[in-house]
């Protein structure tokens, strides 16, 4: 039988890492299994928020390939404006790198990794859990699920409930000109340099992104689950009109591959911790109703989750009990909010869009809420609605 460890984690990605890091700067035995290799390639659009930085302990925007502050809007590619903000409301960043750095930092705090395993089930027993492997049983006092919306241990947490689950597809194109200007059919002048698109209405509830990085752009689009089929064909003619070269046929558009991913969203009910075990990020369906992001939740849970682990490991209580509370009353609260805001907007769509347009204050309250000045709480106080 291999070592005994105090916390196995599942998931080496954002929520893992800071989570065995914060462990392990508490002398706790702590391993990471990680079914990939690292450095590894990562289906994600690569905008960090401002408001993230805050739950990291040490700074990551040397690894920004774009500071962004502006926002192009359209409405199936017209009727485009842009918006730009005095300070910086994200970076984008690959999330490779990201995900590399968080890891060292990690491994650095004294955190042991293990990359290429694959976790493949779970045993929690009376006095421990083994974690098995491809080829090795692991212990420890506490299971951790950052293994993200495909992982083994994201399934025992959920026990066949149901959650919300958000598509996106993506894929990566080269700039079609030396910098990182764009011009589409149209023949609008994009400035990608501090800046990122977002194109509505291509699907009832979904939006296409553009995101810039030093040498390419990340596009992709998202939208209910259910809407797939349909994001995938928008999102073809998408790229066809913005970010292809004048001239390309539809068939051009085949040589991009489009890359698929779910992002889990909670419901009201949705289990995210239980004797011995605990989930972080998407394991827990962490990701926001609204935006269909997912790294501020998953942060934000794995600083909550190493306080309910310390104390777990002090007192021998394995129940998590406080993690439920906090997470109840706080990131599952503005995942509720977060879904009824989605409805808001996209039912009153068109006023709301004329609004950010013509009205700069309401541009900046949500560029506020990008750099974490305000909060899902302070939306639901403004609007006067209900509260949650």
């Amino acid at each position: 039988m291999n070592d005994f460890y105090d916390v196995i984690i599942s998931g080496c990605g954002p929520s893992g890492s800071l989570l065995g890091y914060y462990l392990a700067q508490h002398s706790i035995k702590t391993l990471i299994i990680e079914k990939e290799h690292f450095p590894r390639k990562k289906i994600c659009a690569g905008g960090v928020q401002h408001r993230v930085l805050k739950f990291i302990p040490f700074d990551i925007r040397h690894l920004a390939e774009k500071t962004i502050k502006g926002i192009y809007f359209s409405i199936r590619n017209k009727n485009v404006f842009q918006k730009k903000h005095t300070e910086p409301i994200m970076y984008t960043i690959r999330r490779e790198i990201l995900d590399s750095f968080l890891a060292e930092k990690a491994v650095s705090a004294g955190c042991t990794i293990y990359f290429g395993e694959k976790v493949q089930s779970l045993n929690i027993m009376k006095n421990h859990a083994e974690v098995k492997t491809g080829s090795k049983t692991y212990r420890a006092k506490i299971v951790a699920a950052a293994d993200g919306s495909r992982g083994s241990l994201h399934r025992d947490i959920l026990k066949g409930e149901k959650i919300n689950k958000i598509i996106g597809y993506e894929t990566d194109i080269e700039y079609p000109s030396a910098d990182d200007t764009v011009i589409d059919s149209a023949e609008q002048l994009f400035d990608l340099s501090d800046s990122v698109r977002l194109d509505f209405k291509g699907v009832k509830k979904g939006y296409c992104w553009v995101f810039p990085k030093e040498k390419s752009m990340s596009c992709g689009m998202g939208a209910p689950w259910k809407d797939a089929a349909a994001v995938k064909a928008y999102l073809k003619k998408f790229l066809q009109q913005f970010c292809l070269p004048d001239g390309c046929s539809s068939k051009g558009i085949d040589r991009y591959k489009l890359s698929a991913h779910s992002i889990p969203v909670r419901k009201n009910k949705t289990p995210f911790c239980g004797f011995r075990i605990i989930a972080a990020g998407d394991a827990a369906c962490f990701g926001d109703g609204f935006t269909g992001e997912g790294l501020y939740n998953a942060v934000k849970s794995a600083c909550y989750a190493a306080d309910s682990i310390k104390k777990a490991l002090k007192n021998s209580d394995f129940s998590f009990s406080d993690y439920y509370e906090n997470i109840s009353n706080d990131i599952a609260r503005d995942i509720m909010i977060s879904l009824f805001l989605n409805k808001i907007f996209y039912n009153s769509f068109s006023l709301l869009y004329k609004l950010i347009e013509k009205k700069d204050s309401y541009f900046n309250a949500c560029c506020r809420f990008l750099r974490g000045e305000k909060n899902y709480n302070d939306i639901v106080d403004r609007l006067k609605i209900f509260k949650f």
